[in-house]
């Protein structure tokens, strides 16, 4: 099979103007609230110059399979109902005649070595020859200039220009990976105050406590009103300052009397599994038996056994033992840990076991964040037969990513979905990752046609008709402290939001002709995912080695339900369903519950603000100044916080919560790029999935 180039509808000039306003806006909601940490860390790397001749550099050679023409459409046929081959999946032996044939593995090693390249590691199945040599011998062999990039953890390489193979056989290579910079990051995202990012310390146990009484999912109360006066200054210029006198009316975030030791927003198994519609399932046995969830992630967590089994006993789960959890490597131990990835494989682990409690979990370990490195991790998975359903919760922005990492995880994913395994993916958490449209948008690997792409939702979001599930998308304002009322209530800020659009790498599959665009529009379906409405995960705090219980949120926790509760489908339909995308747009309305925009105009925070005599009256929309494309509908409430006052001491003050509020994404009625189709209605959704087993 030969490997394409992605189906850009782009122009390079246009793609790079994509990449410098993703920079720019990410940078602005680091400062702003809460964000990707890992991804703000890229806008600080500084170029270091031309890396030296004499520096080993290290790149993966992706080699061109034999050619099969025609299997990106035998894989659309394989998930088109009408086909004669629906399901009929490509065999592992059928699968392997596409690898490199050894004539070519020989030809490619040989030329490598002739430009003076070291030959690490060959593929067991000839996909990828791992090579290491000087600067000057990669920068030759390959055509560009190798940069180095250093940021406060880690220095890598960067080419200034897309590698091409200058030696012999150069047609037999499908592209190289490890030169791009890009780093794929995790989607996890602790629940944190959303002006200045400050994480709570977990909940650690005192002998016989129970741990759930930290936690509540009365997360919203009725409207109150509150009082600020003082001497107030706006958050924005033109400065503002004078006396103020405010009143504020909504609904209440949480709390409103007290920020020390007030109970957490946090959901249980028990409710997510009642929120979802599954313990109907499980009262049918559907829990997953027989079935295992594969995870992927980067370097892994050293305590995730023990902390998976915390987080069991607490909530009432089966033990994880070596007869249901395995850890693979898929290419060696990794030799370093990362904080962001522990806690996205606890999370991942933990509610994967959560939902389908009696499914097995293999975590397939990756030894470094490289998008080639996961790429293996996925492709391990599938040649190795782990389990038919896939759980990635990590990506990065397309408008930040090289083409050929881009393609290499395409490539795997087909192969997966090929054989009859979903691989799950989620969106990310940063709305439009800043591009300021929907084209673009997606992060990679969920944009991959042959991925399931999983969006994210906010629970309990007060409406004008009661608590609603909403599209995740989260703004915020300040309103100053309760002596320092903000004299104009306008510092807004996005803070965090399901991740979604319109690829401009691939084009639309088959079975999203009716949806609209020209490119693979993401996600597909959506689960829980903000923070602020979040799940409830069990780590070891590496640095004190207590055992902590808090709040997580992120698409990286709707992808792990959403996998979970594909398994349980699974299950229920005797054979694995292969990818769950192609299915979501042909399912019974029942079966998925769409996600609309809040009806919240009675639910939602007005200003009367008295400054220097004259009284302004604000709208939720105003305080928010929310765009015209979310003016369909969203919610707003009061959160009283501790504020960072002038850099020196906290004082008590408020800020407005917007929900359902996405960037420049929006939940609409049927398919939108904020949610997909909706969330799965249950057993009604599994069982109107296990309909489309393969015929017999």
């Amino acid at each position: 099979m030969t490997l394409s180039t992605p189906r850009c509808f782009k122009t390079a000039t246009a793609h790079g103007r994509l990449s410098t306003r993703y920079g720019l806006t990410v940078a602005a909601m680091a400062i702003a609230g809460v964000s990707q940490p890992s991804l703000a860390s890229q806008d600080v790397a500084k170029d270091i110059g031309v890396v030296s001749a004499a520096t080993t550099v290290t790149a993966t050679v992706w080699l061109k399979g034999s050619t099969y023409k025609d299997l990106d459409d035998k894989v659309a046929d394989l998930y088109d109902p009408e086909s004669p081959g629906f399901h009929d999946w490509i065999s592992p032996d059928a699968l392997a005649s596409l690898k490199p044939s050894k004539m070519s593995i020989d030809a490619v090693s040989a030329s490598l070595s002739g430009l003076g390249l070291h030959v690490d590691k060959i593929a067991t199945d000839g996909s990828f020859i791992r090579i290491s040599g000087s600067g000057a011998a990669v920068q030759a062999a390959f055509g560009t200039t190798i940069h180095q990039w250093q940021t406060a953890a880690t220095r890598y390489f960067k080419a200034t220009s897309r590698p091409v193979f200058q030696g012999a056989h150069a047609e037999l290579i499908a592209g190289v990976s490890g030169l791009s910079g890009s780093k794929v990051r995790p989607f996890v995202t602790r629940q944190a105050d959303v002006l200045h990012r400050a994480v709570p310390s977990g909940t650690v146990l005192a002998a016989g406590a129970d741990p759930l009484d930290s936690f509540t999912t009365n997360c919203f109360a009725a409207p109150s009103t509150v009082h600020m006066s003082g001497f107030g200054v706006s958050g924005k210029p033109p400065v503002v300052g004078g006396e103020v006198d405010a009143y504020y009316n909504g609904p209440t975030y949480l709390d409103m009397k007290t920020t020390l030791g007030r109970k957490i927003c946090g959901y249980t198994p028990k409710q997510v599994i009642d929120h979802y519609g599954l313990a109907e399932a499980h009262a049918l046995g559907w829990t997953g038996k027989g079935e295992t969830i594969v995870i992927v992630d980067a370097f892994g967590s050293p305590t995730i056994t023990a902390d998976a089994n915390t987080f069991s006993r607490a909530m009432g789960l089966p033990a994880l033992t070596a007869s249901n959890f395995n850890i693979v490597n898929s290419d060696g131990a990794p030799t370093s840990t990362d904080p962001d990835w522990a806690l996205e494989t606890s999370l991942d682990v933990e509610w994967a076991h959560a939902i389908a409690p009696d499914a097995s979990i293999a975590l397939v370990v990756t030894p470094s964040e490289d998008p080639s490195d996961l790429a293996l991790g996925i492709q391990y998975a599938v040649d190795h037969h782990l389990g038919s359903v896939i759980s990635n919760s990590w990506g990065y922005p397309e408008s930040a990513i090289s083409s050929s990492d881009a393609q290499i995880l395409n490539h795997v994913i087909e192969l997966a979905a090929a054989r009859g395994v979903s691989v799950n993916v989620a969106t990310g958490d940063s709305g439009d990752n800043g591009v300021g449209s929907p084209l673009g948008a997606p992060n990679v690997p969920s944009d991959s046609p042959y991925a399931t792409a999983i969006g994210g939702t906010s629970l309990g979001i007060p409406s004008d008709s009661g608590p609603v599930e909403a599209a995740w998308g989260t703004y915020t304002t300040g309103l100053g402290t309760i002596l320092i009322p903000a004299a104009i209530p306008l510092t807004n800020s996005f803070v965090a939001g399901s991740g979604g659009g319109e690829s401009v790498f691939w084009k639309k599959p088959r079975w999203q002709r009716k949806l609209p665009g020209v490119g693979r529009q993401v996600p597909d379906i959506s689960a829980m995912a903000d923070s602020l409405t979040g799940a409830i995960v069990v780590e070891t705090n590496p640095n004190s080695g207590a055992t902590d219980f808090f709040t997580v949120g992120g698409t990286s926790l709707a992808t792990p339900i959403f996998s979970a509760i594909w398994a349980i489908a699974d299950q229920a339909a005797g054979e694995p369903l292969g990818q769950a995308a192609p299915m979501m747009g042909s399912l019974p309305a029942f079966a998925i519950r769409d996600v609309l925009p809040v009806a919240g105009r009675r639910q939602s925070v007005t200003g009367k603000v008295t400054l220097q005599g004259v009284l302004t009256n604000y709208t939720a929309a105003e305080m928010l100044a929310v765009p015209a494309s979310q003016t369909a509908g969203f919610a707003s409430a009061l959160e009283y916080v501790a504020l960072d006052y002038q850099g020196v001491e906290y004082k008590p003050g408020y800020v407005v919560l917007g929900f359902g509020l996405d960037s420049s994404l929006a939940a609409t009625v049927g398919w939108d790029n904020a949610t997909g189709y909706g969330v799965p209605n249950g057993l009604l959704f599994i069982d109107a999935a296990r309909q489309f087993a393969r015929r017999h």
